[in-house]
């Protein structure tokens, strides 16, 4: 019996697992107090976006600036990488929007509902027709939103481009902080919020019957993910450093592991001060947890 506590993680120590490392290029994005939010690559390009509300290319051997993408006014959320041309991008000035790296100037397409929720996350069905976006929460109407939209319907950024085709309000109550779609059923969604849930549902039906299954993390959710073989299985990672595993159509949790900062061995060089995101390799099927370190 363990009284439902986790069983302690085991730590192994592979030396030669990653190379001794040294600078080989830096670059400043920008001079005085700039912070990065987030950062992507392709084949061609190191993708980052900043305070400033910018988003410069880098080129990723030399650190040279390519280019850089100016349109939205606010924090931008998120960047997200669509193959060789294409990069999407949310902010919290409510719009969404989507760069065609062939053009040169605004974007192509842009996303945005009537009220210009602020958008903290979003994400693009496998069928690369709906963008789904998660909103912080409305303090007037004391609710979170995830918005619809319908690519083929987009407007460009000089279009009043409300373009909303569905919105679901009910889902969660407060900020709804990942948005990710199944890899290969493009009407399954599950989203993740500062509420601590975990929900999946069937977007094409209305949001009183699409809820298929709901996780308690009893955390705020920081970031979510399928992996598996076939997508079967769902992890979450909170504000609070911990990660849990659940099964994705029974929501069963399948372990809990709590706080990973606990699974730092100073002794072997190991110190895990914060987890950045999971990433699943499809062919040792495994789950790997990218963390970081203040030293």
């Amino acid at each position: 019996m363990n009284d439902g506590v986790p069983p302690p993680i085991a730590i192994t120590a592979a030396p030669t697992l990653i190379p001794p490392m040294s600078l080989r290029h830096s670059s400043a994005f920008s001079h005085g107090d700039i912070y990065i939010f987030d950062i992507t690559a392709n084949q061609s390009n190191l993708i980052v976006s900043a305070s400033t509300h910018e988003i410069k290319l880098y080129n990723p051997s030399t650190l040279a600036i390519n280019r850089v993408l100016k349109f939205h006014t606010d924090t931008i959320s998120q960047v997200k990488a669509h193959g060789e041309n294409f990069i999407f991008s949310s902010s919290k000035d409510g719009h969404a929007a989507l760069w065609d790296l062939r053009t040169d100037g605004a974007p192509v397409q842009t996303y945005c509902s009537a009220r210009k929720d602020p958008l903290l996350s979003f994400d693009l069905n496998c069928a690369e027709q709906i963008l789904a976006a998660g909103t912080e929460l409305n303090d007037e109407m004391y609710e979170a939103y995830i918005h619809f939209f319908d690519t083929r319907m987009a407007g460009n950024a000089s279009t009043a481009n409300n373009t909303a085709v569905k919105t679901f309000n009910e889902s969660h109550s407060d900020d709804v902080t990942q948005i990710k779609f199944h890899p290969t059923n493009p009407m399954r969604l599950m989203s993740g919020s500062v509420d601590g849930l975990v929900c999946q549902m069937d977007i094409s039906q209305e949001e009183d019957d699409a809820m298929e299954v709901v996780a308690n993390t009893e955390a705020s959710v920081h970031k979510i993910g399928y992996f598996g073989p076939q997508a079967e299985y769902i992890y979450a990672l909170s504000h609070m450093e911990t990660l849990s595993l659940w099964m994705s159509d029974q929501a069963d949790m399948i372990h809990n592991f709590g706080d990973v900062r606990g699974v730092s061995n100073p002794g072997l060089g190991l110190t895990v001060d914060y987890m950045v995101d999971c990433q699943y390799d499809p062919i040792t099927q495994r789950l790997f947890v990218l963390s970081g370190s203040n030293e």
